[in-house]
């Protein structure tokens, strides 16, 4: 999507009328208070063909107010890795986290292009940010992957917020390349929560019993793979 589309599309959501550009991204991604890329590595485990790969990103958002309508962006993200000779830079969805003051409990659904999590304005543990199913290729992937780089910037429709967000990254021998069908856990923990269980929030929780080793997870009930280091999101929205 172009940063035209974007503008317009923002706009069209309420959100944010605001011109998103190139510019303004850059200016933003080189704020010495933030960083537009989390990079980490995957395990020591070889990943085979067929099998996939469910990277997950979740966020704490400090600053909301609580008796108003906020919402936070994710957009423009790219996952990028090399494996023997071959680079992968994937486009991750965009997503967009809507804390309000009148939930009662949080959602997350996918429409195909973009998540869409609204979360109570209370609410103060990890939300769900993004997801992307990738499947592996022929031949497989080799262990030890390093750097694995998830890179992004956000938006906001209101000031003073900040956003703290690591990613994590799990394997599963069957999976779903449709996100709508993941079954994504919107939040950590069982309140405000329709999965009444303490599985951090970004787990499949359709795909759990295909889990196993490899990229950031052990398998066993390490659902979404161990996070990466936590890194403050770079905004694009009112100072």
């Amino acid at each position: 999507m172009n940063h035209r589309s974007l503008a317009k599309l923002l706009c069209v959501l309420g959100i944010v009328c605001l011109a998103v550009t190139a510019q303004g991204i850059a200016l933003a991604q080189s704020s010495p208070s933030c960083s537009p890329a989390n990079g980490s590595n995957f395990n020591g485990n070889a990943i085979a063909e067929g099998n996939f790969i469910w990277f997950n990103a979740v966020v704490k958002v400090k600053g909301i107010d609580r008796t108003v309508e906020t919402t936070i962006g994710f957009i423009g993200s790219t996952i990028s890795f090399t494996s023997g000779s071959t680079t992968y830079q994937m486009d991750a969805p965009d997503s967009f986290i809507t804390f309000s003051p009148t939930a009662t409990e949080a959602s997350t659904s996918f429409d195909g292009v973009a998540w869409t999590t609204v979360v109570p304005s209370s609410f103060s543990q990890g939300v769900f940010l993004d997801g992307l199913p990738f499947q592996v290729p022929a031949g497989g992937l080799v262990g030890g992957i390093n750097p694995v780089t998830w890179s992004g910037t956000f938006f906001t429709s209101a000031s003073a917020v900040t956003a703290q967000w690591q990613w994590g990254a799990a394997v599963y021998t069957q999976f779903s390349t449709d996100e709508a069908a993941v079954g994504a856990k919107p939040v950590d923990g069982a309140k405000a929560n329709p999965y009444q269980n303490s599985d951090h929030a970004g787990t499949p929780e359709n795909f759990k019993p295909y889990v196993t080793g490899g990229a950031r997870g052990g398998g066993g009930s390490n659902w979404t793979g161990s996070y990466s280091g936590t890194v403050v999101g770079c905004f694009v929205g009112p100072e």
